[in-house]
């Protein structure tokens, strides 16, 4: 797990006792997070040189520079040479006082920091003000996990398995420019392969998975043909997560697990999610990626749903997102989630449910062969609201008008999946794009 570097610095000819203050009440306020900093404020490049040495062996995500007093940019340039890539948040206190002694001249040290940093493209962020005021306590929260997620991302490994369904193409990713702009790592799988390894795990090692669903689901015959190669699957998959370390899983769905292994695939993929492994249907690698990232900015891991934007209501302002699954954890509990068969298949087993109310955030990891990479961004409510249609279903009334936003997001050429969230985490999204520099629209 990688920490955040905390470096404040000062030039002790300006009010170094104020300034100590500052940076106590900074540290203070960091103490919520994973953070690694000295016990004094760094007064020249040797202390500050000699402080960075010492603990060039830890797991760095992101670096704090706080510019306590004015600082040139002598002080900066040494954490760029030894952090050339790692994202910096660049902080200074208000003047204390106006009239007689400039004490901090801190904007001065702010401004000097952040034109070194500018001019070798060196990612940083900043933010003018007082730890104790909301709005800096706020920036450093969303820069602290955002880069977090960021450092996440470098470590992460999907699980791939089998190929894309026909005509899927946006479901398929570049493994090379996945991992320069991620530095995330695909791990294949053959999907026959997936499904004759399933057939052969036995009742003992499949018991916990059933005894799962059999808690989760209401009215599932635990007996039945298919639940039982439903939980074998399930089995198998959390093995290809702890062997390979899966962060997330991309799989093929249709029509193989019709056709070939003679069950519905909705309830293996609503476990998994449910068991906090993001899975993405029908090979989304992308999709899987966006589910992922959610996840990690959410403070318990919270499962992330992900599913099409399958119809829109202009007089009430909603988009309902649907898929064969979704995470038990993630329904109405005035519905709860019930065994049933697939909508289209009509092959066991598959979840009925609707999302449960509270408010979203919406997030597509977006891809074209001539820009690359951005993200799209939006928000709303879910709805309090019976099930729309068989299947998982929610229906999410926007923030913004509807007909308008998905004529954006038709011109804008967006996948037809969205993951989905609980809660408000565009502040966060924002700030890692900028931290990947990439591109992003918010709606």
């Amino acid at each position: 797990m990688s920490q955040i570097l905390y470096l404040p610095v000062v030039r002790r000819k300006f009010d170094a006792k104020s300034a100590e203050a500052i940076m106590e009440t900074t540290q203070k306020e960091l103490a919520k997070y994973d953070v690694l900093g000295p016990k004094d404020a760094l007064g020249d490049p040797t202390e500050l040189s000699s402080y960075l040495g010492s603990i060039n062996d830890q797991a760095i995500s992101g670096i704090i520079f706080q510019n306590t007093t004015f600082t040139d940019a002598e002080f900066i340039q040494l954490v760029h040479r030894y952090y050339p890539t790692t994202p910096i948040l660049l902080l200074a206190p208000r003047e204390p006082s106006v009239h007689g002694w400039l004490r901090f001249n801190a904007l001065t040290g702010i401004m000097s920091s952040g034109n070194y940093l500018a001019s070798q493209h060196h990612p940083f962020e900043h933010i003018y003000g007082n730890p104790d005021e909301a709005a800096v306590q706020d920036k450093i929260k969303v820069f602290v996990e955002a880069a977090q997620v960021k450092s996440d991302l470098a470590a992460l490994n999907i699980g791939v398995v089998g190929t894309y369904p026909p005509g899927f193409f946006f479901s398929d990713a570049n493994a090379d420019e996945l991992s320069q702009t991620f530095g995330t790592t695909l791990k294949h799988y053959n999907i026959d392969d997936a499904f004759a390894a399933a057939e052969k795990v036995t009742g003992d090692d499949y018991d916990d998975q059933l005894a799962y669903a059999d808690a989760h689901f209401d009215g599932l015959d635990t007996k039945a043909d298919e639940t039982t190669r439903y939980v074998k699957f399930a089995t198998l998959m959390r093995r290809y997560q702890e062997k390979d370390k899966l962060g997330a899983l991309a799989s093929r769905c249709w029509p193989d697990f019709f056709d070939k292994y003679h069950s519905a695939p909705g309830a293996v993929w609503s476990q998994l999610c449910d068991e906090q492994l993001p899975t993405a249907m029908e090979c989304d690698i992308h999709g899987a990626l966006s589910m992922y990232i959610l996840q990690q900015l959410t403070p318990n891991r919270d499962a992330i749903f992900l599913g099409d934007l399958s119809s829109m209501d202009p007089e009430d302002n909603s988009i309902t997102t649907w898929h064969d699954y979704g995470a038990f954890s993630l329904a109405n509990p005035k519905y709860g989630v019930k065994a049933s068969v697939h909508p289209n298949r009509k092959m066991a087993v598959s979840p009925d449910m609707v999302l449960k109310p509270g408010h979203v955030t919406m997030l597509r990891v977006h891809w074209n062969a001539k820009d690359g990479y951005s993200l799209a961004i939006t928000s709303g409510e879910a709805e309090d609201v019976e099930p729309q249609f068989n299947g998982a279903s929610g229906r999410i009334k926007m923030s913004q008008d509807v007909t308008g936003l998905v004529d954006q997001f038709v011109s804008h050429g967006y996948e037809s999946h969205f993951a989905l969230v609980y809660g408000d985490y565009r502040d966060d999204l924002v700030q890692l794009a900028k931290l990947l520099n990439l591109p992003y629209d918010l709606y």
